[in-house]
């Protein structure tokens, strides 16, 4: 701001009367206080619009507060879903391992039970061939020619003989016999002539 001194002032105002500019000439006091009263004014405008800014400052501060509530609330509710998700996919995974291992534990019996069944199978196999070798040995030995009997309820070696009119020894060495003592019913024996 310029110093103007009293006498300047003067010079000024015998300037403005000396131009015969009378009413229209303003006075050094009059633009003093026109530049006062413009300063208030701006200050006012300046006052005003701090007081504008600090409203939208506090505005954004309750904002950003609510967002950081908001995302808060957000990764809780993430976390929670999340944890509720874990939950139920370990769940899902226990109900699938167990169920396979039921699965494996019943192939395994499954398995048991073919291997048990065929080993039974085979073995009536192979004793129904060797009963068929045996049978078809005693009958080359002797002259080939004979009877089939089939063992009924109740018939002892001894009994079959007397009926074919041989001896048991002869029964007994036709059929490959290991013990006399014990025939099964149904079981077909070679009585040679």
């Amino acid at each position: 701001m310029i110093r103007i001194t009293h006498i300047t002032r003067g010079l000024l105002l015998a300037g403005c009367l000396t131009l015969g500019v009378g009413t229209g000439c303003v006075t050094y006091q009059d633009g003093r206080a026109r530049e006062a009263a413009h300063q208030r004014e701006d200050a006012l405008m300046v006052q005003e619009d701090i007081r504008r800014l600090s409203g939208q400052i506090e505005g954004l501060e309750l904002e950003i507060e609510r967002m950081h509530r908001e995302l808060d609330n957000l990764r809780s509710e993430q976390a929670r879903a999340a944890d509720a998700q874990t939950q139920s996919a370990e769940a899902r995974i226990a109900s699938l391992e167990r169920r396979i291992r039921e699965v494996d534990q019943a192939r395994e019996n499954d398995k048991q039970e073919i291997v048990e069944r065929l080993s039974t199978t085979i073995e009536q196999l192979m004793r129904s061939q060797q009963a068929g070798r045996q049978q078809a040995q005693a009958r080359t030995t002797h002259s080939g020619y004979g009877y089939e009997h089939t063992v009924a309820p109740g018939e002892t070696l001894s009994h079959i003989a007397t009926a074919y009119g041989v001896t048991t020894r002869v029964i007994v060495e036709a059929n490959n016999i290991e013990n006399p003592d014990r025939l099964r019913v149904g079981q077909q024996l070679f009585i040679p002539e």
